[in-house]
């Protein structure tokens, strides 16, 4: 299950929800209790030491 990420709306709180990628349920903020978030796009990043050799 992937994880992702909300914001709410009326206090700005950021939060992170696993759940399943199919649905459509908003989760509730856990700060305040409301119902009015929104799903925010997270920065994707890659990590790691890669060097690249040339073929041929």
């Amino acid at each position: 299950m992937p994880i992702f990420e909300f914001r709410c709306l009326p206090c700005g709180t950021r939060f992170e929800k696993l759940q399943k990628g199919d649905t459509t349920e908003l989760p509730n903020c856990p700060i305040c209790g409301a119902s009015e978030v929104e799903k925010v796009l997270s920065p994707f990043a890659a990590t790691g030491n890669s060097k690249c050799t040339p073929i041929g």
